[in-house]
């Protein structure tokens, strides 16, 4: 479960744990709406084999991760803003990015099941096609969240009273070669890698798996070809991305509250522990540094 130390409107008690219906809102319901339609449709063709159907489970689980954090930062905070806390980048530009990529691969697969029972025929001669853009979709949406994650991933502190904006915190030189390195180099590898693999088992060089549609074996079709690496892909991508994230969001915290106070020292005293007061919401880390000092 979500947690957060929040201070509530109604009665400035804080809590531990956000209730159900503090975390809901209108975007996140929209997109949970939208993807369950789709999704149903998807079932109703009577899938035999789910394995398939677990990509965009992923791919949109952790669309609303990033969306419910997007939709709840704010409660961290006091009341006088002070703080723009990004540690992940942009939630919301991720969490868009996710939902889009979960859905081409929804309309993918509803495509290929619907093409499985109207046109049975012509499944070997989409083998390819299918083999080749849904993997593409699924790694894809994993790089697209990180390809520019250095240009919003920082702690900034902004009081516009005193005309100050000042970044306290951000991704380094050699952080940010080393994320991007490591994030392209992945998504090239594994596409590659799968292209290789499809067009190896499409000439009938390596044996590949079948799966089977919803209409397989109408009119004697036959199944559905794909490679071993799709096992490996639904693992690779989003463990990948996830352990990138954790880098960066460890790196944008590795700040203690003397370094916030002596980048501030001409602010006046009681800005300065509003500020540090603030730090103290974000998480366990700044409250241990705090008590520590």
């Amino acid at each position: 479960m979500l947690t957060f130390n929040k201070k509530m409107s109604e009665n400035n008690s804080k809590e531990d744990f956000l209730r159900l219906r503090e975390i809901l809102n209108e975007t996140l319901i929209r997109d949970a709406f939208i993807f369950a339609i789709l999704y149903l449709f998807i079932l109703s063709q009577s899938w035999t084999n789910i394995f398939l159907l677990l990509f965009p489970i992923i791919t949109f689980g952790y669309s609303l991760f990033f969306r419910i954090i997007n939709s709840n930062k704010y409660r961290i905070f006091l009341e006088n803003n002070l703080i723009t806390y990004n540690p992940l980048g942009l939630e919301k530009k991720h969490a868009n990015r996710l939902n889009f990529t979960a859905l081409l691969q929804l309309v993918l697969l509803f495509w290929i099941g619907a093409e499985s029972y109207y046109h049975p025929q012509l499944i070997e001669t989409y083998d390819l096609f299918f083999n080749l853009v849904f993997p593409f979709f699924f790694t894809f949406g994993f790089y697209w969240i990180l390809i520019d994650v250095w240009k919003y991933a920082k702690i900034t502190i902004r009081l516009k009273r005193n005309s100050i904006d000042k970044t306290i915190s951000l991704l380094t030189m050699g952080h940010f070669k080393w994320i991007t390195i490591a994030n392209l180099s992945t998504f090239i590898l594994l596409n590659v890698l799968n292209v290789s693999l499809v067009l190896l088992t499409d000439n009938n060089i390596i044996l590949g798996f079948s799966y089977y549609l919803p209409g397989t074996g109408t009119e004697n079709s036959l199944p559905l070809k794909i490679t071993i690496l799709l096992f490996i892909i639904i693992g690779i991508s989003p463990i990948v991305a996830s352990l990138l994230l954790l880098v960066i969001y460890r790196a944008l915290n590795n700040i203690t509250p003397t370094d916030i106070i002596n980048s501030f020292k001409e602010l006046p005293e009681e800005i300065r522990k509003l500020i540090i007061k603030n730090f103290g919401n974000i998480n366990r880390k700044y409250n241990r540094d705090l008590n520590n000092e």
